[in-house]
């Protein structure tokens, strides 16, 4: 086991693509500014969505972003921003949780959205903890965007500010182009290792790290419940 990650290790360290489809992983988000962030692109177009990700961060001076999916003509296609007092966006227009998850322990976070009536839930640690309707009603998410975990895009791939930036840790990042039930994200909750995007996956992300973002091999998430 030991010479299994002693060589997905070098894999990570020196490029090498394709090692196997990792998914045990962290990565780290050491400081603030503007140079440490992961990026991809290729977001189909989507009439619903859910996000998924744990995050462990016990930063107080940035406005810590997790996900950010930015399309020309609009920086906040999709948005959840502020891990002191979660904010979320579509296509900017934006709604408050009155959440934070930025007390140095794991926490899972989930964001769903679907546009027949606008309707939105916040999960934390596997319980609704906020949502609405109303929120862009009838709009589609454009395709062909920049996702960037750890930077609020003000423009694709660019325009971050260090104040926005995220500190911590986050593993396990996935999208899907439906509406989770309440009943799977709850059960999600309780492994850092459980849910894959039918989107986007985890072992899509380790291949857009820019900057000084670290990566821990195997991932020390653990629930809170662990």
């Amino acid at each position: 086991m030991r010479a299994m990650y002693l060589c997905i290790m070098i894999g990570v360290i020196f490029g090498f693509d394709g090692v196997f489809p990792l998914t045990d992983y962290a990565l780290e988000f050491p400081t603030a500014g503007v140079n440490n962030y992961v990026n991809i692109w290729g977001m189909p177009s989507l009439t619903q969505w859910t996000v998924c990700f744990w995050m462990k961060s016990s930063d107080s001076t940035t406005r810590g972003t997790a996900f950010s999916y930015a399309v020309s003509g609009m920086d906040n296609e999709i948005l959840i921003f502020n891990y002191k007092n979660f904010h979320i966006h579509v296509h900017g227009t934006v709604r408050e949780t009155s959440q934070s998850a930025n007390d140095g322990k794991w926490h899972h976070i989930c964001q769903s959205w679907e546009n027949k009536d606008g309707s939105w839930r916040f999960y934390k640690d596997g319980v609704v903890a906020s949502q609405g309707t109303g929120l862009k009603t009838g709009h589609v998410i454009k395709s062909g965007g920049s996702i960037t975990l750890g930077q609020e895009q003000d423009f694709l791939r660019g325009g971050f500010v260090g104040t926005q930036s995220f500190v911590g840790m986050m593993t396990n990042v996935n999208v899907w182009d439906h509406v989770l039930s309440i009943a799977q994200i709850e059960q999600m909750s309780k492994s850092c290792l459980s849910g894959e995007g039918n989107v986007y996956k985890w072992s899509d992300f380790i291949y857009g790290r820019e900057g000084k973002v670290r990566v821990f091999i195997p991932s020390p998430c653990k629930p809170l419940s662990a």
